[in-house]
C-alpha cells in the first residue's frame, strides 16, 4: 500500500509522496540552507540550476518524515512502552552513497522509496534487528533525485 511499509515485506517499497512549493523551499532554505538558489527565485536565475531549487537536505528530511509515519500504523496496536512503540525506525548508525542526481523544482511531485537490502538479529540487544537498506526518490516520470543507502538498528514488531 502506498505510503505505508508493510511489515516485513521485502522489495522495494513506497513510502510517501510530497509536493515541493516554492514557499516550503524558502523556508526550509532560511532556517537550514540558505544559499541564494535555495532563497531567491531571481537570484537562482544566474545559479547552475537556472531558478528556485530545494536544498537537498530538505529532500533527506522528507524522505525522514514519510519514513517514520510509514511505520506509524504498525506501532499502534502496540503498548505505549514497546521499544518499537518508542522508536519505530529504530536508531541510525549512518548513511553512505548520499546523491542528488537531479534538481527539485517548486511544483515537482517527489515520490519517496525504501528497500531492505539486508536484515539480522542484533547480537547485543534482543528483540532489535541490525537492517542495511537503499532509499531512493524520484520525480513521476522516473527521473531520480535522491538516493542514499542506511544502516539502523530497529525494535522487531515495529513494522520493520
Amino acid at each position: 500500500m502506498a505510503g505505508q511499509e508493510q511489515p516485513g515485506k521485502a522489495g522495494r517499497q513506497e513510502i510517501g509522496r510530497f509536493t515541493f512549493t516554492a514557499q516550503e523551499i524558502v523556508r526550509f532554505a532560511a532556517a537550514f540552507d540558505p544559499q541564494p538558489f535555495h532563497l531567491d527565485a531571481a537570484a537562482a536565475q544566474s545559479s547552475p540550476f537556472g531558478g528556485l531549487v530545494a536544498s537537498g537536505w530538505h529532500t533527506v528530511c522528507v524522505w525522514m518524515g514519510l519514513f517514520v509515519r510509514a511505520h506509524g500504523p504498525a506501532t499502534h496496536a502496540l503498548p505505549p512502552a514497546h521499544p518499537a512503540a518508542i522508536a519505530p525506525v529504530g536508531v541510525g548508525f549512518g548513511m553512505t552513497g548520499l546523491k542528488w542526481p537531479a534538481p527539485v523544482r517548486a511544483g515537482d511531485t517527489i515520490v519517496f522509496f525504501t528497500e531492505i537490502l539486508d536484515m539480522r538479529p542484533s547480537g547485543s540487544r534482543p528483540g532489535w534487528s541490525i537492517l542495511h537498506r537503499r532509499n531512493t526518490a524520484g520525480r513521476a516520470d522516473g527521473t531520480p533525485v535522491l538516493a542514499f543507502e542506511l544502516k539502523h538498528m530497529a525494535p522487531d514488531g515495529g513494522g520493520i
